[in-house]
């Protein structure tokens, strides 16, 4: 399975750089802000913590480039509720595996400001191992601008809302294995909301 994602996720990147009007590299860092969301009878929430990455960019136009990105951040997650035993806290690291479109809006040669949309998957992960890793289908927002002091330099920054969603009935994402799942009692996405900034390499214009 993981050799078929492997050669897929090769021939999609073959295909973008084809058809590509530039190509770009940016690795990042940034702040993401705590998140809390309701459960059953009680709360849940994932840490605030600095967030490490990176973005992979095809321009098909001056106004349109598709994106493939992932981020990574360690915190902890808490847990409370009549439910549940013992309350939850553990580390946590939470993983985001996306791809996406950016809309741009060139001001200049040197500016551009872009907002998108993105899609894929959303882990959470758990180093001490207390509970299951928990994979969930997530939604993603961006909105930022790039500033190129060369041709093949630039700076990127940027704010982003990122959403693995949880639905109605699912249990609680870290649910001990042996034990009792807690339910959700509605829909519920968890928001985490933060900043990034990179370093832009352009391979390709």
């Amino acid at each position: 399975m993981k050799k078929l994602l492997l050669l897929s996720l090769f021939t999609v990147i073959s295909i973008f750089e084809i058809h590509a009007q530039g190509v770009e590299i940016t690795p990042i860092t940034g702040y993401t802000f705590p998140a809390s969301y309701r459960i059953t009878s009680g709360n849940a929430r994932l840490g605030d913590g600095q967030n490490w990455g990176g973005n992979l960019g095809f321009s098909l136009n001056k106004n349109m480039e598709i994106e493939l990105s992932y981020n990574y951040m360690s915190t902890r997650a808490t847990a409370s509720s009549p439910l549940i035993t013992n309350r939850v806290d553990v580390r946590t690291n939470v993983h985001y595996a996306m791809i996406g479109a950016n809309r741009l809006f060139p001001t200049s040669d040197a500016m551009t400001f872009f907002a998108g949309f993105k899609m894929g998957t959303g882990t959470l992960a758990f180093p001490d191992r207390e509970y299951r890793n928990i994979t969930k289908f997530s939604l993603g927002f961006q909105g930022g601008m790039k500033y190129f002091a060369t041709e093949r330099i630039g700076i990127r920054l940027q704010a982003n809302l990122m959403m693995p969603v949880l639905a109605a009935g699912g249990s609680l994402w870290w649910s001990p294995g042996g034990g009792t799942a807690v339910g959700l009692s509605t829909f519920s996405p968890i928001v985490q909301f933060g900043f990034t900034g990179g370093i832009i390499f352009r391979l390709q214009q």
